[in-house]
């Protein structure tokens, strides 16, 4: 046999940063090289070792449990293939997959040694101790073929792939249970590795009509599984789901019909991103769902609320009310609702903000020196939102990643699902080009709605309007937006604020039109429009009827 480079260790890999990931081994020449296999590096990064004598003592265990591989070899192949008692697998199937084991004076199943192939030589062995579930190869294997490759032969209708030996040697045995002789193999080194296996190995895999994955049912798994199908041309591989994480629990379960059921079941592995009608039909045979209400009446009417998963823009000229209106829908989020909202302004004093916040509760406007209230009152205002409000109190730090790292962190860790950003100009105003960071934003907030299944609600400021400023009352339209393009094509629902500051009536001074630019879930609140008169005696906004000012008119 072909001398090959002897393991020595596991040290902590450079690259990925895993632990014990980076195999060591030495040469004939007494030089060191290592090879990592962790997931993150995908099973196929090299990396020189060059660092002398491995640290671990393990060189001289080493050689007194085999002189060389010949040895190491020797001593497995001379064990026999034994029951795995603890994995509920046949000696009769080990010995298919030439599978030795040592086993105690109980006859358990201690240590398992699963043959490793390349171009159908024998290069190593993979060794499992089955109590300390500890892993190491006796050999190397640079780039391995399937396990079981071998004994399945070449070319025929149909090969199972699993993500472990084990859960070969388990699928294989519920398949002679239900009298069938299906060909089964296994990827070498678990779901990281799967696709440069395939790869390695795409003529032979190739050489199948139908290609099974039988992986865990996990995360890795069924990413790796998309991977994979994603190598072949459509309707060529399929992929098994199953009530128990892998075929060997399926196994130890008794559930050997029902595996036989999954593997005819088994669906098209689509690429990442496209579904099929069965995937879609429990979602999509839902009812239509209200969404969380609007402090407004008309907006609720003509919306059905606001939902999870989209997002919200509101614009208005300087000064017309943006920011009073965020904070009505902050307090009915928190005190309607009783869910707790996530508040990141970006050009007012976050205590300030609070100070509002808990005078709308109480109809009082703590923000303001003359009026009638009390510090009591204030603090027990305050009190009522504690675990109820979070701020994002900026000291300057304005950019984008920041704010999508604060968003990331109040969805994540704190639990909130609203989330107030006033403003998106703030956030590109430091950048060389604005246009350009106001579309990559815009996508990102987008991204974050699907990603973290929450609202966002933000504000933007208009350009300059060509007929009536906005601030004297000027209609506001989509287009006004600053960076429209994107934020029209990524927003769900657009909604625009019209006030005339400068109207010589007090009662039109402070009252505020607001306008639905843009409803994308059914289109028919685009245009609506109602009035909104703020109170400055309890620092509201009460929407009112706009017959009234027709009757005032007739008047």
């Amino acid at each position: 046999m072909e001398k090959k480079d002897r393991y020595i260790e596991n040290i902590g890999c450079s690259l990925c940063g895993n632990k014990d990931s980076m195999g060591v081994y030495q040469r004939e020449d007494k030089s060191y090289h290592g090879t990592c296999f962790s997931i993150t590096c995908k099973g196929h990064t090299n990396e020189p070792y060059e660092g002398g004598e491995p640290t671990k003592k393990t060189i001289e265990a080493f050689q007194d449990e085999a002189k060389n591989y010949e040895v190491a070899f020797r001593n497995i192949e001379a064990l026999g293939f034994n029951d795995l008692s603890s994995r509920g697998i046949s000696g009769e199937v080990c010995e298919l997959y030439n599978v030795r084991s040592r086993v105690d004076l109980d006859g358990d199943d201690v240590v398992h040694y699963y043959q490793q192939k390349n171009d159908s030589e024998i290069t190593g062995y993979m060794e499992r101790r089955v109590q300390e579930k500890k892993f190491r190869n006796v050999g190397y294997v640079k780039q391995p073929e399937f396990f079981g490759q071998d004994i399945c032969g070449m070319g025929g209708k149909m090969i199972v792939v699993t993500e472990g030996q084990l859960d070969c040697l388990a699928a294989k045995m519920m398949f002679k249970e239900e009298g069938k002789n299906y060909r089964v193999v296994s990827i070498p080194n678990g779901a990281g590795s799967a696709v440069s296996c395939f790869k390695e190995n795409y003529e032979w895999v190739s050489s199948f009509s139908s290609i099974i994955l039988a992986f865990d049912m996990d995360d890795p798994g069924r990413l790796s599984a998309e991977q994979v199908g994603a190598l072949f041309e459509p309707n060529r591989v399929k992929t098994m789901f199953m009530s128990e994480k892998d075929p060997n629990e399926m196994l130890r379960q008794g559930k050997s019909r029902e595996f036989l059921t999954d593997l005819f079941n088994a669906k098209e592995s689509f690429p990442d991103g496209i579904v099929s009608v069965d995937d879609l039909y429990e979602e999509a045979i839902k009812p239509p769902e209200i969404g969380l209400s609007f402090p407004f009446p008309s907006l609720n009417s003509s919306t059905y609320g606001y939902r999870r998963s989209e997002l919200y823009g509101v614009g208005a000229g300087s000064g017309c009310g943006k920011t009073e209106c965020f904070k009505e829908f902050i307090d009915h989020t928190i005190f309607h609702h009783k869910l707790p909202a996530g508040i990141i302004f970006l050009e007012e004093p976050a205590a300030k903000t609070l100070k509002v916040l808990a005078g709308k509760h109480c109809n009082k406007r703590f923000h303001i020196p003359e009026g009638d209230w009390s510090v009591d009152e204030l603090i027990e205002a305050i009190n009522q939102m504690k675990g109820m409000a979070y701020f994002y109190n900026h000291s300057g730090a304005k950019d984008w990643e920041s704010i999508k790292a604060k968003i990331k962190y109040m969805v994540i860790a704190l639990g909130i699902k609203d989330i107030y950003l006033d403003h998106l100009t703030a956030l590109v105003a430091q950048e060389e080009n604005e246009y350009k960071a106001l579309n990559r934003i815009m996508e990102e907030l987008a991204s974050l709605t699907q990603e973290l299944d929450c609202t966002i609600f933000y504000i933007s400021h208009l350009r300059k309007a060509t007929g009536t400023p906005h601030e004297e009352g000027g209609q506001v339209s989509a287009d006004q937006f600053k960076g429209s393009g994107a934020i029209v094509f990524w927003t769900n629902f657009i909604f625009g604020l019209e006030r005339n500051q400068q109207a010589p009536d007090f009662e039109e001074r402070n009252t505020t039109t607001f306008r639905v630019l843009k409803d994308r879930n059914t289109g028919l609140a685009t245009g609506l429009t109602f009035k909104l008169l703020y109170n400055h005696d309890t620092g509201r906004w009460v929407e009112i009827d706009e017959t009234d000012f027709d009757d005032e008119d007739d008047e």
